[in-house]
Order: structure tokens, then sequence, then C-alpha cells
């Protein structure tokens, strides 16, 4: 049986049995399956079409079984990718000191009485005694000599990485990547000047396993070989990116000496291959922290035979080295006055600096603020619903890309919630109130057209589409998601901050990291208070900042150190073992 996926216009042929979520995960094409299949999460909706006597329309792609002549509009996905690529911005006083150098040697030619070897002659040009040569590099040295007496080595310290006839200094290429939960980003980066040659953002493609890694660490202890196939997901979403800097920047892979990479302390595990089940139970206990080299060969990523590859520090189970990065980039050691760093994503990791000590914790925030968990939830793609606003008479959205609602992504539901506390349509517990109780307070029937009663409960309608059957809306469950992450990452900080001895009044500075943050309105993040009351002025949206840090390690040796260093400075604050959290939990609960 035929299935066509579009806009790929791909065709395979489809099996018995066989959903379409995972028909297009052997067609090589990604549709979101958060929920690992289970047809909780509704990500994974795609349009259906091929037969004559069924209409055209929206189907689960995780339990819509295929048939012949299936046609699959796959959604694009495209738009929240694109937003992290336009996260990457070096600190401005970054100075790169880049560990791979290629140096240029000529060798004029030598006599009997001077005769030396061929690896002694390149010594003394380079004025070094302790080079090391891989065999590799040792069996070309004759074959490229009769081409020029001219050699371009590629050197990682002592090491010889590579050789080329003639003068090839400026081939000179790196790769960061920030592999996040829920989108890959990979740079490619000229060693020689440290600048940004192109980058590609990528939907991790990991997550047909699940939207948050406790899912996907479920999925190796259901059947241990995926593991396996998890690491090599994340390595073919690398190379494809690698493989199209070759075809648009004329790069060559052999001139790709370094990879630097940083991710959460489970991504870490994965790329490695190494079991990431005891970071599911109690005491989260990872089996690596410090940094790891490895070769690119040994993972089968794309790059020069000799290319080494940076993996850098985690600091605890679940709190990465992606935080590491983000530490780094922000310089939040330095503050002496009080600095809380939020990255809040399909993960929550907060890391609070003052009064000499730094501390973080990593909160069970879940993957609402990806869609994931919200019944019309989506990622920040074309049609989702980035932004509202909530009048007297009527409620204003704003999509990504300006056309028909789809869904809502993590800035809209921030948006809406923040709006829905200050218009008082939501009460302090987190209730939709009923129509009834609305009217009473006196809101405006065009505004009460907007709630719908549903059982027991209200949502709270959106869009109304014109059919009426693609209304976009946010139930009382939505916002009872909403009400946990909230309560998970504000419970998270209060800790810290008493942890430290820090009172609100004394943060000089709030980072908000990532590309969701970079997306939100602070009005209603304090709205629905996610984010601490304080002055404008003390926010900083930060951007990228695992990517930034994961580019700082690579184009800087000092950076790799210090990494390295503030890794191990950080204390970490186990929020399931403090008798308090529960506490402070519940009392953050309400808006």
């Amino acid at each position: 049986m035929n299935i066509t996926f579009l806009p790929q216009n791909r065709t395979i042929q489809g099996q018995p049995g066989e959903t379409v979520l995972q028909a297009a995960a052997r067609a090589g094409i990604h549709i979101d399956g958060n929920c690992a299949g289970a047809g909780t999460c509704g990500k994974c909706l795609v349009k259906i079409s091929g037969r004559a006597e069924q209409e055209a329309g929206y189907r689960l792609a995780c339990t819509e079984l295929v048939w012949d002549g299936m046609i699959v509009q796959v959604p694009e996905l495209e738009t929240a990718d694109d937003r992290k690529k336009k996260l990457i911005r070096l600190p401005e006083n970054f100075v790169p000191q880049p560990t791979v150098r290629k140096q240029l040697v000529r060798l004029t030619k030598t006599g009997l009485a001077e005769s030396q070897s061929l690896q002694e002659r390149i010594q003394n040009a380079l004025g070094q005694s302790e080079l090391v040569f891989p065999c590799q590099v040792l069996r070309v040295l004759p074959t490229l000599l009769k081409e020029s007496q001219e050699l371009t080595l590629t050197l990682w310290g002592s090491q010889v990485l590579h050789a080329e006839a003639g003068d090839q200094q400026w081939k000179n290429y790196g790769v960061a990547v920030d592999m996040g939960t829920t989108t890959v980003v990979i740079m490619l980066w000229d060693l020689n000047k440290g600048q940004l040659v192109q980058v590609a953002a990528k939907t991790n493609p990991q997550s047909v396993y699940g939207a948050d890694v406790i899912s996907r660490i479920t999925g190796v202890m259901e059947d241990g070989q995926n593991l396996q196939k998890l690491q090599g997901l994340m390595i073919q979403c690398i190379n494809e990116a690698v493989s199209s800097f070759e075809e648009t920047e004329g790069v060559q892979a052999e001139n790709i000496y370094r990879y630097s990479l940083v991710g959460n302390t489970t991504m870490s595990h994965i790329l490695l291959g190494i079991d990431p089940c005891p970071l599911a139970v109690s005491p989260f206990e990872p089996v690596f922290t410090r940094g790891v080299e490895v070769r690119a060969l040994e993972l089968g990523l794309k790059g020069n035979t000799n290319a080494g590859v940076h993996l850098a520090p985690n600091i605890a189970g679940h709190v990465g080295s992606d935080i590491t990065a983000g530490i780094l980039t922000t310089s939040l050691l330095d503050w002496q006055q009080g600095h809380l760093f939020l990255d809040i994503g399909t993960n929550g990791e907060i890391v609070l600096a003052g009064k000499g000590r730094a501390a973080a914790c990593s909160t069970a925030a879940g993957p609402a603020f990806e869609g994931s968990s919200i019944r019309q939830g989506m990622r920040a793609a074309l049609g989702a619903i980035e932004q509202v606003e909530i009048e007297e008479e009527q409620v204003r959205i704003q999509t990504i890309g300006g056309g028909e609602p789809l869904g809502i992504c993590g800035s809209g539901i921030i948006d809406a919630v923040g709006e829905l506390i200050r218009t008082g349509l939501l009460d302090k517990s987190g209730r939709l109130l009923s129509k009834e109780k609305l009217r009473q307070k006196g809101i405006s029937e065009p505004l009460l057209e907007h709630v719908r009663e549903e059982g027991r409960s209200s949502q709270f309608v959106l869009y109304f589409s014109p059919d009426g059957f693609r209304d976009v809306v946010l139930t009382q469950k939505d916002l009872r998601e909403v009400q946990l992450v909230k309560a998970a990452i504000s419970a998270g900080m209060t800790i810290l901050m008493k942890e430290l001895g820090l009172e609100l009044r004394e943060l000089e500075r709030i980072t908000i990291a990532g590309a969701f943050g970079s997306y939100i309105r602070r009005e209603s993040a304090v709205n629905m208070g996610l984010l601490p009351n304080v002055e404008e002025d003390k926010f900083f949206f930060a951007g990228n900042t695992a990517g930034i840090g994961a580019a700082m390690i690579l184009l800087s040796a000092d950076c790799q150190k210090a990494a390295e260093a503030l890794a191990r400075q950080i204390q970490h604050v186990e929020l399931a073992a403090r008798s308090d959290f529960q506490e402070y939990y519940m009392a953050a609960m309400g808006f």
C-alpha cells in the first residue's frame, strides 16, 4: 500500500497494522509524538486525505492506521526551530582562543649528510619536539610531499589531527551543539575567526519516544535496545545538519576538527550510549558529571578522522551541561548580589547566586509550556496562538505567521493565563468561573460568549472557527497543568532563596534563558506568578544560553576549563529530599 507524505512528497510502502506515526518514522519524516503513541497529547495531528468517499480531516498519527492511497499532510514545525537560530549571540567581551589551530610548514629538500625523518623535519620546522602523529597522518605524508613542499598541519595541543598539501589554513571548522529535549541546535563555527558560519535547528527526533526525558528513560527501561535507537536518532540529527553545511557552505567534513556539546544529563548519557535509567529513580545518580572527551569517529559523528568531541560537565542528575553552559554565558558566579537564572522549557532548572555562593535545582515543570499536556497546545509553529489580550468586550489574539489559529504555544499559554487572572475570569484557586458568577461580577456579555460550560467546569474559547469544529480553547484541566508547573517553579525559587539567605529585594538580576523565555511577555508571567514581581529593569532575556555556552567552550580553551570548574562550585539542592518543598509547592499553587 502506498502512503504519501506532504509537503515532503515522499511515498513509501505501508505495512499492515502500522500507524501513520510509525510509517513516518520509517520514512525519515518527523511528526511530534510526545506521548510516545498513547494518543493522549494530540501533538501528532495530521491532515489525512486520499479516499473519495471520506472527507479530508485531521487525525492523530499515533492512532490512525495506514491504508492504500493515503495522503498525509504534515504540519510545518520550522518556525519553532527557526526562532532558536536567532538567539545565538556571543558576549561582547568574549575573546576566542580555539584549541585547534592550523599551521603552514615549508620543507626544503635535504641532502644525504643531514638526512632526517619526515616527522623530525616537520617538528623542527614548527619548533616543537613532542608532536604526536597518528598513523593515518603518517601514511599520507609521503604522498602529500609529492604534491607540494608546503604542508598544512592541524594541531590540537601536541597532537597532529590532519595533514594537507599546500596552504589550507583557512579550512578550520568546529561544531557546537545544544541537545535540547525538544529542539537540537547545531552551529558551524570558523575556528580561525571565531565566527558563526551557519546554524541549523531541528526538532529532536527522540520525541517519538516522549516529550520529556522521563518518558525516554522509560522507553529504555521497557526495552534496552531503545537506548541504541535514541542514541542513533541524535547522531543522525547532528549528521544531517553537518551534511547540509557541506552542501550550502562548501565545507568538507574532513575539515571539521572539534565538537562541543551540551544538554541535560539524560541527553548526555544517551549520546554516549550510557544507560540513563538510574536518573529516573531515587537517588537520581548519574554515571558521570565531569566533562568527557571522545573521538567523533567513535560516536559516528561526521568530521575528521581524528576530530575530538567534548561533552561539557553536568552538575547533577537533573541539572545538566546545558545549565553549566548557561552559567558560563551569563557570568553568574561573578555577581556578588543576588542573580537568579531561570531556564523554563521542557524541563525547569533554576540557579541562584549571591553572598559568595551558588545553588541549583531542577523542578518537575513538565512539558506544559511546550504544549504537550495542553489539549490544543502545540510548539511555536505556524498557526500557533502566541499572544493573547483580553479587553473589556473582546479577545485579541496573534498567531505565528498571521494565519488561522490551529492551537496555542507556550508564550500564548502564559499570556492567556495572565490575562484571565488580570480580568478576574480566573479566580485565585485557578478555577475558571461560570458564566453566572462572571455575570454577577459585571463581566461583559461579549466576553461571556467566550466562556463555555463543559460538564461541571468551564472552558475559555480563544478562537471561534467558522465551521465550529476547530475552535481553540483552554480547558480547566489545561489551567490546572499550568498551575502545577507554576507552583513547582515558584517553590524551587523560594527554596533556593532560603538556602542562600536571600530576599526578593536583594535580587539585582533575573536572567531568563532559552527560546521560550525570549518570547514570553514579562507582565503576563508576573501576573500568573511564574516570575517574581520585581522592577522591570532587573529582567534580562539572554537567548539560547546553552547554545551560546557550547560555542564559547568550542572557541576558547579557557572557557572549557572554566565550565569544568564552575560545575563543581554549584551546590545542588535536591527538592525531593526537602521536607519543606511540599509546603512551598502548595502555597504557590494559587494565583
